[in-house]
């Protein structure tokens, strides 16, 4: 088989380029091991912390506002309720609002709008883990073929240390 002119230098410089990589991939698999456990932690904090309320509880939580006079009869019953405390602070700060100056339209806008900026909180977040999971995957990817290719260099010179440390290394990073 004929040598390509130039083959080996290029072959050469990927190599280089290849295995000066596997350290910043290496660092990056660990950053996002550490923030996949602090992620699960929170999904664990925020999955005891909340609380689901059956179609039954809604339907008396809204009977018991209907009936009250004053904005703070309604601020007492949201507080007597199983929500979260995120879900109080917003229908607080709804019922709390002055009805001579807000217009049930008013209200509605405002409410709509904390709704809104809540679902953007989560999307934040959700964004995070997205990208977090998909470079994940790529640096996996690469930790597991980079140490490769001196892993066969090594098999074929018969150097058993350097295969088994190769080895090692792609097995590790596949994550």
């Amino acid at each position: 088989m004929a040598a390509v002119p130039g083959g080996e230098i290029l072959s050469g410089i990927l190599n280089v380029v290849a295995e000066s990589l596997l350290i910043p991939v290496m660092i990056l698999l660990v950053i996002f091991i550490i923030f996949a456990v602090i992620e699960i932690g929170a999904l664990l904090s925020e999955y005891t912390s909340r609380h689901k309320i059956t179609g039954k509880e809604k339907e008396i939580l809204i009977k018991n506002i209907s009936a009250c006079t004053t904005p703070d009869q309604i601020s007492q019953v949201i507080f007597h309720t199983n929500m979260n405390k995120y879900d109080k602070e917003i229908l607080t700060s709804i019922a709390q609002l002055d009805k001579t100056v807000y217009n049930k339209k008013t209200r509605e806008t405002l409410a709509r709008n904390l709704l809104e900026e809540q679902e953007f909180k989560v999307n934040q977040t959700l964004e995070k883990v997205d990208i977090v999971s998909k470079v994940g995957s790529a640096c996996g990817l690469l930790g597991t073929i980079i140490p490769m290719g001196p892993g066969l260099a090594a098999l074929g010179a018969g150097d058993m240390q350097t295969l088994t440390t190769s080895l090692t290394t792609a097995f590790n990073t596949t994550t």
